[in-house]
């Protein structure tokens, strides 16, 4: 009862669309659109009306002269010269290739027989498509005849669909009906549907096609209606004939009985069930041979793959019911077979629902349940596997399988009929498939294992270890991808054993170059606080003291100078200089020294003036820091060499010296802030002259390197010539 109720709701919610049925409601299917029957057979109906009306209006009372145009069949006469030219030069270029061969091989007779059969194919294109004037009148004239005849027969046995369409000028009217003095009286009695033309508006509830024949009506100024007739028409022997749109009426009438059959149905069978199988367990418990072997066993099945059972049952009963046609065949054995498959699948389905139910209820069951699960088994499997078994285990496992898979395939092949040579060609095949197989595996085995090994050696601490980089396959961007983690990393450890290195010197050089003038200082001070020291003595001191807190001040400002220009708050004026100028005004402050040193300066400099956007200032403190290093660090009586060099887009600036220390350190150390090159630093050197003047040259666009070579000491500054490109005001300022 509960099966047979599902199939009756599954018919009536299919076909729950033709209870309230009426004519109109049949036509238009729901309240926007017409029905497709309705839309082909309106269509139709109108298109051959509309032929009839305008392309034949005036046919029936023309003569045959009159009902074809010479420009019509002049048109169809060129239609068949063309085709005949087309025909006669596609036969030509047929044969002629063969008929220039024959001739060229003086081969008459075959020469004569292929001329003879295209004369022949030519006449019988002449012949199809040589047509005169006359012809071409005739031929359309009888295409005409046909499709007036058909329009009129059409049009007369449709009589189940009516027009009347008045031409508003002349008050004409066409239609398929006796003449009747009102219209809409004969509608109102008369018809069971109808449509007046043109629409009112273009949003009537219409579809597009019916907008098409109201612009029609309106363009040809026109009016009328269409209109659908209540009576049927009576035939031979008093039969009545149905027309198609009343066939499909009175057949969506049934399906309208049918549904609501199968509602009610529904409704009583459902009841019915309900009632038997309260009964049933109520009275009747206790004889039903129900067992706890069941319900055991399916506890067996794991719950992933009940549920994958359940939804898959599901889905194909439910496409099932909704492909039934029950009620709409007679009665056979397969209503019985019907009934009995979806009893099956409801018994089963209550018995999964009672089971779910009391799933979750009980929370340690359904936790046990879902860890015996076919995806928790296989996911704990991977896991134990990957934990346990090796590499060439895992991929033999594969090739072993493979290689199954191929004997397996070869004897179902055999199985089927293929003789012994085949087979033997297809285990042939199969072996060298496994061999290739082999060979690739094996080869990603051993660059797996060379990665093992490789991150092996780096987590021990050995960072020159590279990995091999062999193929193009994941193992291989896996061993790229850790070279390149272990550079990055053996990188990060280098930077950062520098910088603490750094930060060590730095605070070590601060503090010795701070101290030693603070030092003296405290020192002279305590010896001027003696009373029994002469003025000699105590002009000496205080000679002494200034000279230390001059070096102290010194050194205090350049420090705050190179922590300004580290933090970007150094403000530069950018104006035309004349590098030349500026270049010898340093050398000119710092005469008297170079005279008074052992040191013989080769100065190279241009006579004509050298232009470059700088900050004149910041320049010369550059220029002047280079020459004070010059002075401190070279060895005496050596020469030192400046040059000014112009070239085409840039100028540069070379100082040369011989260093009086050895020069041990690295290049790019020497830029770093107190760092020295006399490592004892006995000079009067605050250890940032180089780095302030890199700072300020690379501020203005520029550039400054050291070149050591033995001892000598080489210092390149280079600018942008002004020639090629102006440095931006507003950058600078901003840096």
């Amino acid at each position: 009862m509960v099966s047979l109720s599902s199939i009756a709701v599954a018919g009536f919610i299919k076909d729950r669309d033709y209870i309230n049925i009426s004519y109109s409601k049949f036509i238009k299917k729901d309240p926007e659109h017409d029905s497709e029957i309705f839309q082909d057979e309106l269509s139709k109906y109108f298109n051959n009306i509309a032929d009839l009306i305008t392309n034949f209006k005036y046919y029936s009372q023309n003569s045959n002269v009159d009902k074809v145009s010479d420009y019509e069949a002049e048109i169809l006469k060129e239609k068949y010269d063309s085709e005949l030219r087309n025909g006669e030069q596609k036969i030509e270029e047929e044969y002629k290739n063969e008929i220039d061969a024959a001739q060229k091989q003086e081969d008459k007779t075959k020469l004569n027989k292929l001329i003879e059969e295209k004369n022949k194919k030519l006449e019988e294109v002449r012949k199809e498509k040589t047509k005169t004037l006359k012809d071409a009148k005739n031929e359309i004239g009888e295409r005409k005849d046909s499709e007036y005849t058909y329009l009129n027969e059409y049009i007369q046995s449709r009589t189940d669909v009516k027009y009347y369409i008045k031409d508003i000028k002349n008050d004409k009217q066409y239609t398929n009906f006796k003449a009747v003095p009102n219209i809409e009286a004969y509608i109102k009695d008369e018809a069971l549907y109808s449509i007046k033309l043109p629409l009112k508006s273009t949003i009537d509830g219409y579809d597009g096609y019916m907008i098409g024949i109201s612009e029609w009506f309106s363009t040809q100024n026109f009016e009328g209606y269409f209109i659908i007739s209540k009576q049927q028409v009576a035939g031979n022997k008093g039969k009545v004939i149905y027309t198609k749109l009343q066939a499909n009426y009175d057949e969506y009438v049934s399906l309208r009985e049918r549904t609501i059959k199968e509602g009610l149905i529904s409704i009583f069978a459902l009841a019915l069930g309900v009632f038997l199988i309260l009964y049933v367990i109520k009275n009747k418990k206790q004889e039903i041979p129900y067992t706890e072997k069941v319900k055991n066993v399916y506890k067996k099945i794991p719950l992933d793959l009940r549920t994958c059972i359940l939804i898959i049952y599901s889905l194909y009963m439910f496409s099932y019911v909704q492909e039934l046609n029950f009620f709409k065949q007679s009665f056979s054995i397969d209503h019985i077979f019907d009934l009995t498959s979806i009893a099956v699948y409801i018994l089963y389905l209550i018995f999964n629902i009672k089971y779910i139910s009391k799933l979750t209820k009980d929370r340690v069951e359904f936790i046990a349940q879902c860890k015996a699960s076919i995806i928790c088994e296989l996911s704990v499997l991977i896991k134990e596997s990957l934990m346990v078994k090796s590499i060439m285990f895992k991929t033999s496992m594969i090739f072993i399988l493979t290689a199954l898979w191929g004997a397996f395939v070869a004897a179902v092949i055999t199985e089927l009929g293929v003789d012994q040579v085949h087979c033997l060609v297809l285990v042939g095949c199969v072996f060298l498939c496994g061999i290739f197989l082999l060979q690739y595996i094996l080869r990603k085995v051993i660059l797996f294992n060379k990665i093992v090994k490789g991150t092996e050696e780096i987590a021990s601490g050995n960072l020159n270890y590279v990995i091999e980089e062999k193929g193009h396959g994941n193992l291989s961007k896996m061993a790229h991808n850790i070279n390149n983690m272990k550079d990055g990393f053996k990188k990060s450890v280098d930077n950062e054993m520098k910088s603490e290195r750094m930060k060590s010197e730095l605070i070590t050089n601060v503090s010795h170059d701070l101290k030693t003038p603070l030092t003296s200082i405290i020192n002279y001070v305590n010896l001027l606080k003696k009373q029994d020291i002469s003025e000699a003595e105590r002009a000496a001191y205080i000679e002494v003291l200034d000279r230390k807190s001059q070096r102290l001040k010194v050194l205090i400002e350049d420090l705050f100078e190179a922590s300004k220009i580290s933090s970007g708050a150094v403000e530069l004026n950018i104006e035309k200089v004349d590098v030349t100028a500026l270049l010898k005004q340093a050398m000119g402050e710092f005469d008297e020294r170079i005279k008074n040193s052992s040191l013989a300066f080769k100065v190279n400099i241009p006579k004509d003036k050298v232009y470059v956007n700088l900050d004149g200032k910041k320049t010369w403190r550059v220029f002047e820091n280079l020459i004070i290093n010059i002075l401190k660090y070279s060895q005496p009586n050596t020469r030192v060499y400046i040059d000014l060099i112009e070239e085409e887009n840039k100028v540069i600036i070379i100082m040369k010296n011989i260093s009086a220390y050895e020069m041990e350190f690295d290049v790019a150390e020497i830029f770093e802030r107190f760092k020295r090159g006399d490592k004892s630093r006995s000079t009067e050197g605050s250890g940032l002259g180089l780095a302030i003047a890199k700072s300020i040259v690379e501020l203005q666009g520029g550039q400054m390197n050291i070149e050591i070579d033995g001892d000598l000491f080489k210092v390149i500054v280079e600018f942008e010539n002004m020639k090629i490109g102006t440095v931006n005001n507003n950058n600078l300022n901003n840096k």
